[in-house]
């Protein structure tokens, strides 16, 4: 795990990529089939509590289903401080109300327009929309270049009945995680069109995984 201080002084980012943070995890391989698909997570906290975190998960195509790439947001809630027993305990996230958004393969296409700096935003500032029976979603991801260069990743949902008001998450990925994160999103584009080759797979691998979230 990755420590390092972003361009606000009271905000702080750490990367990892290992399986933690059992509250997002929609999946659990018994250890013998070694079939993981690691997720690259930033969290961004603050000492304001306003802060949220970002995971990406890319799902293989596979048979006749498509692949795609999962993106789980969720708002920070809990300050990083020290507990009544002196111990150091970092920001909390609300991984119990996150939003989940499935990307395939054109939203990824017209997210990395802007991850490789060929547009500003995704389709001039209309983004992406994701509607089903239940909500919509909007997604939007625009360069920005003060108070610090980097993207504005904004995320909102809204359900379609109750009187629930909207749900939404932003994130500020700084010039080193745009980087990084538009790296392996353009690199995982060739599996989530077609897949992994059969011989690529490890023999202990389920050929079909489990179902996986519903798609936006």
């Amino acid at each position: 795990m990755e420590h390092s201080n972003q361009h606000e002084g009271e905000k702080t980012m750490y990367t990892e990529t290992n399986q933690t943070n059992g509250t997002a995890k929609r999946f659990d391989h018994d250890n013998s089939n070694h079939s993981y698909r690691p997720r690259l997570t930033f969290y961004h906290a603050n000492s304001k509590g306003s802060g949220s975190a970002a995971q990406f998960e890319a799902v293989p195509a596979d048979g006749d289903r498509s692949g795609a790439v999962y993106m789980t947001l969720a708002r920070q809630n809990g300050v990083a401080g020290v507990n009544g027993e002196g111990k150091r305990e970092y920001a909390s996230f609300d991984w119990q109300n996150k939003v989940i958004v499935k990307l395939n393969f054109n939203d990824l296409c017209q997210m990395l327009m802007v991850f490789r700096g060929k547009s500003q935003t995704i389709a001039d500032g209309k983004g992406l929309y994701h509607d089903n029976r239940n909500m919509t979603t909007f997604i939007n991801l625009t360069r920005q270049s003060e108070p610090f260069p980097g993207l504005v990743l904004d995320v909102s949902r809204k359900a379609k009945e109750g009187d629930s008001g909207p749900v939404r998450v932003r994130i500020v990925l700084n010039d080193a995680e745009t980087y990084g994160l538009g790296t392996v999103l353009e690199q995982s584009l060739t599996v989530i069109a077609f897949g992994i080759p059969r011989e690529f797979r490890h023999p202990g691998a389920p050929a079909h995984p489990e179902t996986e979230q519903p798609a936006m």
